[in-house]
């Protein structure tokens, strides 16, 4: 059985469906109340009759008995059969109204007067000498009529006590009705606020740690689909900042070395130049007088060091070039001469620099890039030699792995263990602020790691530092 899809989107439609069936119940509830106040109103009023119409029943039985004239007598028992007959038809009801009144004993007790009143009105009119047989049937009329008003009292109260509980009861009902609908919005609201709010909360405090330049991955724990959807967005955007990040780095530390690769390549420049120029006024001196040979080897000679300079700056500009990322297949040695001639005019004449590469070592990567962090790694040898010292380059095939290893060592001061671990965050440098960001090496990894390759560090302080990187080889070709 598939299971519903959690989201905000349904939990905020679910909670508005409890919400309203909640309310039609109770609307169902309230109105079925009052709609049953409203029959025991009506029902009131035919109780209102009845008592009202006892009370006529004696007020002309007190007119007739005063006056002793038909009409009176007539009203009288007109109100009578209007008494008997809601009696008759209001039995049931009227008997759960008042339990404690015997409506058999009194409609008994109607019926007799009626009969009683006949009686009364029959001997009273025209018969003087049943006088005392009219004061009689006086007094019991008096008597029975006296009992139904009684009766009809009791009634009336028992409706009227009714209805005051019953409109207490609504009330209540009504008062915890509204009780019940805030403790359920309540507890819906906290419901609500644990399932929608707080991952939105979460979310705002993952922001609000972006905006403190905090950029890990946002861990967001909701089965909300929403919120999985905004925070795998968020985990893209910080990735694709956290690579924009690595290649404004990458871009800064190589216009670093650009800057310090000038200096040197404009020094070198002055060699070749400076053949080129002696030639030159080699062969203004001896135009005339020597031979064509010997002027040969002069215009040779400047051919070959304007070739010389025309390579120095086809290296500085191919190496400031912004390109893409393009990996093809370079020879190692070739890459490795052409590092060294950008950072010639850096290296102290108290360093030696050995190189120890096969000569048909092929591996597939991007020179431009590649060039940068052999810079990065050699000019951090070189400012870790104080004094007369040894770099070496080396590079051999790792067996069956497809790779090749590069090593390049120095006879420096080394690093201390509990700074090796470290030399590879952004930023970190045991350099002066005024000769090092402590980039280099960082820089040096991600390209690296962008080859697909690794690097890592071999140190032994007071004796020197070993930065040994792997890379993959064409087609296992390391010769």
């Amino acid at each position: 059985m598939l299971g519903i899809t959690s989201s905000i989107q349904n939990k905020v439609r679910y909670g508005y469906y409890i919400c309203l069936l909640l309310i039609i119940v109770v609307s169902l509830l309230n109105y079925m109340n009052l709609r049953n106040i409203r029959k025991k109103i009506d029902f009131s009023i035919i109780i209102s009759q009845f008592f009202d119409a006892s009370l006529e029943m004696r007020r002309f039985e007190k007119n007739f008995i005063i006056y002793r004239e038909r009409n009176e007598y007539l009203e009288n028992v007109r109100y009578t059969e209007l008494a008997e007959g809601i009696l008759r038809n209001n039995k049931s009801e009227i008997a759960k109204l008042s339990p404690g009144t015997d409506i058999s004993a009194l409609e008994k007790t109607i019926q007799q007067y009626r009969s009683l009143m006949s009686e009364y009105y029959s001997i009273s009119i025209g018969h003087e000498q049943s006088r005392g047989r009219v004061m009689i049937l006086e007094g019991q009329v008096r008597e029975l009529g006296k009992k139904l008003i009684n009766a009809t009292e009791e009634i009336s109260k028992a409706e009227r006590a009714y209805i005051q509980s019953l409109i207490f009861s609504s009330k209540r009902f009504l008062l915890a009705s509204i009780v019940f609908l805030v403790i359920i919005g309540s507890l819906l609201g906290r419901y609500m606020s644990r399932m929608v709010v707080r991952p939105l909360k979460e979310v705002e405090e993952n922001m609000q740690k972006i905006i403190d330049g905090n950029f890990d991955r946002l861990s967001i724990e909701s089965p909300d689909s929403e919120i999985q959807s905004l925070s795998n967005a968020y985990s893209r955007m910080l990735k694709e900042l956290e690579l924009r990040q690595v290649r404004v780095i990458l871009q800064s530390e190589k216009l670093a070395c650009l800057g310090t690769m000038i200096s040197g390549v404009a020094h070198q420049l002055n060699n070749p130049l400076s053949n080129i120029s002696s030639s030159c006024q080699i062969l203004q001196e001896e135009i005339e007088e020597a031979d064509l040979t010997y002027k040969k080897e002069l215009l040779q000679q400047v051919e070959n060091e304007v070739f010389r300079a025309k390579t120095m700056v086809h290296s500085l500009l191919e190496f400031s070039r912004k390109k893409e990322f393009k990996s093809k297949p370079i020879m190692l040695t070739d890459l490795v001469r052409d590092t060294i001639m950008l950072i010639q005019g850096d290296i102290p004449t108290r360093v030696t620099l050995r190189l120890d590469i096969p000569e048909h070592c092929w591996i597939v990567a991007d020179k431009q890039r590649l060039e940068q962090a052999f810079l990065n790694i050699i000019k951090n040898s070189i400012d870790a030699i104080p004094d007369e010292g040894e770099i070496s380059i080396s590079a051999g095939e790792l067996g069956d792995l497809n790779q090749v290893e590069i090593r390049i060592c120095d006879t420096g001061l080394g690093i201390e263990p509990d700074v090796v671990k470290n030399i590879f965050e952004p930023f970190f440098t045991t350099k002066d602020e005024s000769r090092g960001s402590g980039l280099g090496l960082f820089v040096a990894r991600e390209i690296v790691e962008e080859h697909e390759g690794s690097i890592k560090v071999e140190s032994v302080p007071g004796t020197g530092t070993t930065f040994i990187i792997n890379l993959p080889v064409k087609e296992g070709v390391c010769e």
